[in-house]
């Protein structure tokens, strides 16, 4: 019984992680938003840093540890470029992340911030808040 159940939300994330990789294909600061959310509700705390800028680690490790406790769900995320320049782009997204603690949910909206990514060593991360 087990095993089935971290079966099936081991296909229901990979299925997710590739749809939201599909939606945001061609648009990478966005994607790594995407990402960056996927990795804080599978609380893969490598990936999450990873996909931080240097100056984000510490605060990316802060956003997980308010989930570590709690079962967590993307929910219709969507994220999109608003501006980008040089090494720097502004991100939006629409959805939340669901959380879950002893039966009762609680979704906290992805919309109302504008996310800082940076491109450092090549690759786009997020850093930040504006």
């Amino acid at each position: 019984m087990k095993f089935t159940k971290i079966l099936f939300v081991l296909t229901i994330t990979t299925l997710l992680v590739v749809g939201l990789s599909a939606c945001a294909s061609g648009d990478a600061p966005a994607e790594t938003i995407v990402l960056y959310h996927q990795a804080l509700v599978d609380k893969d705390q490598e990936r999450l840093i990873n996909l931080s800028c240097t100056d984000w680690e510490s605060s990316a490790l802060q956003d997980l540890d308010s989930f570590v406790s709690v079962e967590t769900t993307l929910v219709d995320v969507t994220c999109q470029t608003i501006s980008e320049e040089d090494d720097r782009a502004l991100v939006t997204c629409e959805g939340a992340i669901s959380a879950t603690y002893d039966g009762e949910a609680t979704e906290f909206p992805l919309s109302g911030r504008t996310y800082v990514v940076v491109n450092q060593g090549g690759e786009w991360r997020m850093c930040g808040y504006e």
